[in-house]
């Protein structure tokens, strides 16, 4: 690693990275610590190519097509680590769709509006059913009890939260605008690269919502809470925790 980007890191991340960041890629020519401090520098706002930029002032040279695909590995690795089982009273759903090559693809998500935290992301090819049915039992992994669900009324949900049990709310408004502050963001980031993903499958766009969705529950500080959505310090060194 070149030397001012080794320094750099050396003060932010004073320890060693264990066998689980070399593992966590799948070639290392370039330094794991430097890979996982590039992926975080891109979740925090500049597009790849800016990241690549702001690497290169620390002398780290590298294409900015790297830094995606060790941002593939980094969601493969961070897989649903983004979330704990805990009791929850509601959770606030919602979707949308980004495009890809093959054409469009739907977002579910699940919002806790407790803490804010993301409860699951599902990336799939239709809205039916079927699908919503899918995702709410994935997020009912990691909830304690049966909480609410609370949706903009989509008919999609309605014969999936009866199937489960579930009390249903549809919501306009109050504890719905954080599901949609949290799209906002995650369409936010997405913007950098108009809001597309140059991928054929779905396999590339479940990387990105792992990896996003735990530096948002994480890592990102949130005004509201005081702190990331899971709690603890966040910031980088829960980023590189998940590597360590």
């Amino acid at each position: 690693m070149q030397s001012e980007l080794k320094e750099f890191l050396s003060t932010l991340l004073p320890y060693a990275f264990g066998g689980a960041a070399k593992k966590a890629f799948l070639r290392n020519k370039k330094p794991p610590e430097a890979k996982v401090f590039a992926c975080y520098l891109y979740l925090h706002g500049p597009s790849f190519r800016q990241a690549q930029r702001l690497l290169d002032d620390l002398e780290f040279e590298v294409a900015h097509s790297a830094i995606w695909y060790w941002l593939q590995q980094v969601g493969a690795e961070v897989g649903e680590k983004f979330v704990k089982k805990k009791r929850r009273r509601c959770l606030i759903v919602d979707e949308t769709k980004v495009r890809t090559k093959s054409g469009w693809i739907y977002v579910f998500g699940a919002i806790d509006p407790e803490n804010r935290e993301i409860v699951y992301l599902l990336a799939t090819k239709h809205r039916e059913s079927i699908d919503a049915l899918g995702f709410l039992k994935r997020c009912l992994r990691y909830c304690e009890g049966k909480p609410i669900v609370a949706t903009d009324g989509g008919p999609w949900y309605r014969w999936p939260v009866r199937r489960l049990g579930l009390k249903h709310v549809v919501l306009c408004g109050g504890e719905r605008n954080y599901i949609e502050r949290w799209f906002e963001t995650f369409k936010d980031r997405l913007r950098a690269f108009d809001c597309y993903f140059p991928t054929h499958g779905l396999e590339s766009v479940r990387n990105f919502c792992q990896a996003f969705s735990f530096f948002y529950n994480q890592c990102r500080w949130h005004q509201s809470v005081k702190g990331p959505p899971s709690g603890g310090g966040g910031g980088l060194k829960a980023w590189a925790e998940v590597f360590i």
